[in-house]
Order: structure tokens, then C-alpha cells, then sequence
């Protein structure tokens, strides 16, 4: 029997597939806390988690069974690849399943605040009707420079551009071609903080990407700006944000993840010109159902077939 675990909440579907297939037996023990992993971790080929579960070296040095990690979802940063690399574990990733709703979430956001949408549903609930107060502006025309423009980036550019917005990217790892395809420009990091009415995160979490916007960064961006986060809180400075936002150099800010999280830095939520989400992006009955089709995929094909689908460590 292959002993699969899976440590954070999903989809109970595709826990059920992955129960069905013949020689798989699924532990699925949500919220396993660090200290109790590294005490079973060793019993399991194949450990599935999602962004709760720190997969440190620590941790991965226990899984003396471990064949396969599987991220249900995109981003790794809470697995430490290297060390499972140097024990031969394969990990593998579901980059396409929270695409769609990912990029959409992005899009609510710059919506809500630029139409002021929550602090006026606030002021209905609390029983006025304050029409001029909440006066806002459209996104039509309006300059959407996007960090990252790879799956996300890209389905958040072709919404901006039904809006009839400009849209311009900085990205080193994409080639222009694909920009010009999906009808965006182009530019260095610098120009697009300076040139664009809303700044939408889309980049990968590397160790170079910790604070990729801080106090210089939010100096260089046009006043009355806004910034979309919904890739990872610790590429931007939450301290440095607070204060353009309390400064007024940033009109708003739209967050779905946190440095620290799931703390929040109270000198952020303190300001009201932030939209807050608790880390929602792939949080949709969509998403998870594409989620769980793909971790049932990936196992069943490394498990059976021997082939690693969507593998992020070295080897793929």
C-alpha cells in the first residue's frame, strides 16, 4: 500500500478519489501541527499540503519513506525544495487549478476600491445613505502595470484590457513575445511603479523577491496610486505601506496576503484605505474542484506511471 498524507483542508472530493484507487491508503489529518508531523512524517510515501504546512528542512529530514510532496496549488515557498531534492522526493505543484480565480479576486479588488464599494456597504449597514461621500472613478483608461506576468498576471491583463485599460508588465523571465500576444507592453520595474495608476503583485516568492516594494519603491509610484497584493505578503513591506498609505502617496491597497501571516501587521489594518481578504485567492468551489482533479492526477501518475507531472524540483 502507498501511504499518502494530506495535512491541510481541501476538497474532501478528491480525498475520496484518491481512497478509491486501489493501493492508496489516504491519511487526511488537517491541521497537524510541525512538531507532530516530523513525529509521522517517516510513515508516508507521498505527503500532500497546501500553504499552512511548512515543509522545512527539519521536517523533511524525518520523511525517510517520501517519494512525492504535492503543493495543491502554485506557490512552494513553504517546502524546501533543496532538501527534499537531496533526499530524492519529487515535488510537484497544480499550477493551473487557481488561475482563473486568482486573477479575478485581483480584478474585485481594484474594483472595490476604486468604486469605494466596501466602506460604502459599510455606511448602508449602519443604516445611511452618503451618495457623494463614496464617489469614485472608473478603471476605464486608467494604466494597470502588472509584477509577474505569468499565468496569473496574464489572465489579470486580458480583464483589464476588456476594461479598456492600458497595461504594461515588468517581468524578466517572460519574452516579449508572449507580453505582445496578450496585447501588453513591456517595461523596466522602475517605469512601471512610476507610470502606473494601479501596481497588481503577481510574482513568485524567490529570496530576492522579499520586499520587492518598500519605502524606495512606494517613493517612485505615482501619487494617489493603488497596489494590488495577491501573490505573497512578504514581497512587500508592510511597515512601508502603512506609511504611503497614512502619507497619501497611496490612494488604497488591496490585500489578500500578509508578511507574517495569518498575523497581520496592525499598523496596516489600521488604515482604512485597505481592502483585506484572508488569503482567498484560490479560495472558490471552482478552484478547488480544478485542485483536486489535479493532485489526484498527479499522484496517480507518479504512483502508477512513474511520471512526475508539473514537477518543480530538479529533474523535471
Amino acid at each position: 500500500m502507498t501511504k499518502i498524507l494530506i495535512t491541510d483542508a481541501v476538497d474532501e472530493r478528491y480525498v475520496g478519489e484518491l481512497r478509491k484507487v486501489d493501493g492508496f491508503d489516504v491519511d487526511f489529518r488537517n491541521g497537524i501541527t510541525g512538531e507532530e508531523l516530523k513525529g509521522v512524517i517517516g510513515g508516508y510515501e507521498c505527503i500532500i499540503v497546501r500553504s499552512r504546512t511548512k515543509l522545512t528542512s527539519d521536517v523533511i529530514s524525518k520523511a525517510k519513506s517520501a517519494k512525492l510532496i504535492v503543493r495543491a496549488g502554485v506557490g512552494i515557498d513553504n517546502i524546501d525544495v533543496a532538501a527534499a531534492s537531496e533526499m530524492g522526493i519529487a515535488v510537484c505543484n497544480t499550477p493551473w487549478a487557481n488561475v482563473v480565480s486568482a486573477a479575478e479576486l485581483a480584478f474585485a479588488m481594484m474594483l472595490a476600491l476604486t468604486r469605494n464599494i466596501c466602506r460604502a456597504n459599510e455606511s448602508m449597514h449602519a443604516g445611511r445613505w452618503e451618495t457623494l461621500k463614496f464617489t469614485g472613478s472608473e478603471l476605464n483608461g486608467r494604466t494597470l502595470g502588472i509584477i509577474g506576468l505569468g499565468r496569473v498576471g496574464r489572465e489579470v491583463a486580458r480583464r483589464a484590457k476588456a476594461f479598456r485599460m492600458e497595461v504594461i508588465a515588468a517581468d524578466p523571465y517572460i519574452d516579449r513575445a508572449v507580453a505582445e500576444e496578450a496585447g501588453v507592453k513591456m517595461v523596466d520595474f522602475p517605469e512601471l511603479l512610476g507610470s502606473s495608476d494601479i501596481v497588481s503583485l503577481h510574482a513568485s516568492m524567490m529570496p530576492g523577491n522579499r520586499h520587492l516594494i518598500g519605502e524606495k519603491e512606494f517613493g517612485m509610484m505615482k501619487k494617489g496610486s493603488l497596489l494590488i497584493n495577491t501573490a505573497r505578503g512578504e514581497m512587500v513591506d508592510g511597515n512601508a505601506l502603512a506609511a504611503a498609505l497614512r502619507d497619501g502617496r497611496l490612494a488604497g491597497a488591496g490585500c489578500d496576503v500578509f508578511e507574517g501571516e495569518p498575523a497581520v501587521n496592525p499598523a496596516l489594518a489600521a488604515q482604512p484605505g485597505v481592502v483585506m481578504t484572508p488569503h482567498i485567492g484560490a479560495q472558490t468551489r471552482e478552484a478547488q474542484g480544478r485542485v483536486g482533479a489535479e493532485v489526484v492526477e498527479v499522484v496517480t501518475s507518479y504512483f502508477r506511471d512513474g511520471k512526475a507531472i508539473n514537477q518543480v524540483s530538479p529533474g523535471s
